[in-house]
């Protein structure tokens, strides 16, 4: 199995990063520095050249250094995509990506190529929140599983936004959400298969890393047992709730409102694991998105972990570290405390300061 690395990066006012060269360990890459430094920022520019988008904002002007009106990130890869190069121009007003002195072709196969996983303080709540970051969590995996869920994705929200225009409308017709009841239950299953496919090869590893993990303690995730698997049968729960639906102005039910299970001890884990269980559950769940990742892409993602040690005990931090080490894959760790990351060897440690990067002594 081959591990996607980045060769070379380059920043330019992003945040409050001036100017970042940086040519990263393929393994262990170190970043201290104190709280509001900048270490953050750096892991944000990776996951743009990745995601191209950034996990702490959707407006793009808070990405801009203070007074200036773009910024630019710049990335050369290695591994099973050697001499690729990625470029995010940002402005106020745009977005620009080239790959390869070219602009950016195709998207979803674009997230395929350059596999990247993130953990960060807010991943602890993947167990604990609403359903929504669990969604998210598995609606983001298979963006760079698979090349075709992209696109299925976006068709499917752009029909649930017209059927739910329609159903706010002063003058509806029941015959008029026909169309678009057809292409939810079409669409609606197909995305459904594919978060049960993506389950059935995360699942088992779930349940194998908490195991190891927990010290023998058992957790099971899955999608609830619905009606989204015939077309048919999803078109005759649309019009059953035609009334629901026109009541609250919105569709009631779909893969828009699942929700993954989580249960720990034969038991709902967001009721009922405590806070250190939950945060060891959300781990497993990261750990296990690696690897199914890594299985079903042909290469190890980049794996960015923003300040994760302060979060985890001692004997958490020695697991999660002991993975990293078996697991292979270029690794970004942005650290208060440099002591807690427990990675002996096949490192490069760095020092961020005021938005400088500097190669520690």
């Amino acid at each position: 199995m081959s591990a996607l690395f980045l060769y070379r990066l380059s920043i330019a006012d992003l945040r409050n990063l001036t100017s970042v060269d940086m040519v990263p360990h393929p393994r262990f890459n170190v970043i201290a520095g104190r709280n509001g430094m900048g270490k953050t920022n750096l892991l944000e520019a990776i996951y743009l050249l990745g995601a191209l988008r950034s996990f702490r904002t959707a407006t793009r002007a808070e990405l801009l250094r203070h007074g200036h009106q773009a910024a630019r990130v710049l990335g050369i890869f290695g591994g099973p995509a050697a001499g690729l190069r990625c470029e995010v121009l940002l402005s106020d007003k745009s977005r620009r990506i080239r790959v390869d002195d070219k602009a950016l072709s195709c998207v979803s196969e674009h997230f395929h190529r350059l596999p990247m996983v993130l953990f960060h303080p807010a991943t602890m709540s993947l167990v604990s929140s609403g359903p929504e970051t669990r969604r998210r969590f598995l609606d983001r995996a298979l963006f760079q599983a698979d090349p075709t869920y992209p696109q299925l994705f976006s068709d499917y929200a752009k029909a649930l936004v017209s059927r739910n225009r329609l159903l706010r409308g002063s003058t509806l017709d029941r015959r008029s959400l026909v169309p678009y009841d057809e292409q939810l239950a079409r669409l609606g299953t197909r995305l459904s298969e594919r978060r049960r496919w993506l389950l059935g090869r995360l699942s088992p590893m779930f349940e194998e890393t908490f195991c190891d993990l927990s010290g023998g303690l058992i957790a099971k995730c899955s999608l609830p047992r619905d009606d989204w698997h015939d077309v048919e049968q999803v078109m005759a729960m649309l019009r059953e709730r035609y009334a629901v639906d026109t009541a609250r102005g919105y569709t009631t039910a779909g893969p828009h409102a699942q929700d993954m299970d989580i249960v720990f001890g034969g038991q709902s884990a967001r009721r009922y694991a405590s806070q250190g269980q939950q945060r060891l559950l959300a781990l497993s769940l990261k750990i296990s998105e690696v690897r199914a990742l890594t299985e079903a892409t042909g290469r190890i993602p980049i794996l960015l972990l923003d300040d994760v040690s302060s979060e985890l005990d001692r004997e958490r931090n020695q697991q999660l570290f002991s993975f990293l080490r078996s697991a292979g894959g270029q690794v970004f760790i942005t650290t208060t405390h440099v002591e807690h990351i427990l990675l002996y060897g096949d490192r490069t440690d760095y020092e961020m300061k005021d938005g400088r990067l500097t190669g520690r002594s």
